[in-house]
């Protein structure tokens, strides 16, 4: 069964151009934590996500790979918070994940589910190798799917 039958077919996505501040307020009022960026050419050229903002929030030193081993407490939430006002002028495409999954319309179903376990949803539908967004498979929606084969 392709993966095709488990795509949300009109998901929300954001602009590339459009500001942080713009963008994490459509994420808040849609309840996701993640959105397609989709130019006008309709190709996904990247992923924004809240984890996106939160990793830019962090000063270099902490947000290395396992981050800095300190004995004392670092007292870093109230500037943290004021990193908001720098990060919210800024476009999608500055802060957005160049690096996503994406599959064919008719890749297997076992497939995207086996990219979803690996390496966590979002997982984009794309029309061809020039990214033509087509729509997103998440958890949910590829559970969804399976249900409904096993019970046809």
């Amino acid at each position: 069964m392709p993966c095709h039958a488990a795509m949300i077919d009109k998901p929300f996505t954001l602009s590339p151009e459009m500001s942080v501040e713009k963008a994490l307020k459509e994420l808040k009022k849609k309840k996701f934590d993640a959105a397609a960026v989709v130019n006008e050419a309709g190709e996904i050229v990247g992923v924004f996500s809240l984890q996106n903002v939160m990793k830019n929030l962090l000063p270099v030193s902490i947000a290395m790979h396992d981050g800095v081993q300190l004995d004392v407490t670092v007292r870093a939430a109230p500037g943290i918070a004021k990193r908001l006002n720098k990060v919210f002028p800024l476009s999608v495409e500055e802060l957005m994940d160049r690096d996503f999954h994406a599959v064919l319309p008719d890749t297997a179903i076992w497939e995207a589910v086996n990219i979803l376990v690996n390496y966590g949803a979002p997982l984009f539908v794309v029309e061809n190798e020039e990214n033509k967004f087509l729509g997103v498979i998440d958890f949910q929606s590829a559970y969804a799917e399976l249900q409904r084969l096993q019970e046809s």
